[in-house]
């Protein structure tokens, strides 16, 4: 049997987040942000495609893009495009710590529109700070993403369903509420002190 492994004698960790006790206040007017690489399989211009429908609805509504990678030009020519540079805003690299942290949590909903993830890092990032995920029905995701309590999910070939969600979420602050509440708990699961211990017993 050497060499074999079985499943009874496997158990994942999966990575832990810091909980920050630091808060901001969330934004007056709806506010959405993707944080992560800027990769082609991230999808991010299905959800500027979908935010720029909302926003004929809610004008003051803002997008928020940090991060990196090759298809940064791409988003921003999309963004031109589509008359969002005063709704949306590419930034690049966000700093570690108090930057980042900041914009997590005064977001009102982080956006995470990948065709697939190992694990959704970012998504307990942003519920660790009381803000809930809109995500892809996808491996990974619907893992990190508890559907209708920590977030809400959308077919990932289905750009009018990130649309509808986005306007959902919107409209019906007490289900905000809820959600952020949730996703607050749910993140715990993931301190890092949590996560120790599972490695240790």
């Amino acid at each position: 049997n050497m060499g074999r492994a079985y499943a009874e004698n496997i158990e994942i960790v999966n990575p832990g987040v810091t909980i920050s006790d630091k808060r901001f206040p969330k934004t007056q007017n709806p506010s959405f942000v993707y944080m992560g690489r800027l990769k082609p399989y991230k999808n991010i211009d299905i959800a500027i495609s979908a935010f720029s429908e909302v926003s004929k609805k809610y004008p003051e509504a803002t997008l928020t893009i940090a991060g990196f990678g090759e298809i940064i030009n791409d988003l921003k020519k999309l963004v031109r495009k589509l008359n969002l540079e005063e709704k949306v805003k590419i930034l690049g690299w966000v700093t570690e710590g108090e930057p980042k942290l900041k914009l997590l949590s005064e977001s009102w909903v982080a956006i995470q529109p990948s065709s697939f993830e190992g694990w959704g890092i970012t998504v307990l990032e942003a519920n660790a700070l009381g803000t809930p995920v809109i995500a892809s029905d996808e491996v990974g995701l619907r893992d990190s993403v508890i559907a209708n309590r920590t977030g809400l999910l959308f077919r990932l070939e289905d750009p009018n369903g990130l649309t509808n969600t986005l306007k959902k979420i919107l409209r019906d602050e007490v289900l905000r509420k809820v959600l952020s509440e949730s996703a607050r708990q749910w993140s715990e699961n993931f301190s890092w002190s949590q996560k120790a211990d599972a490695v240790q017993s």
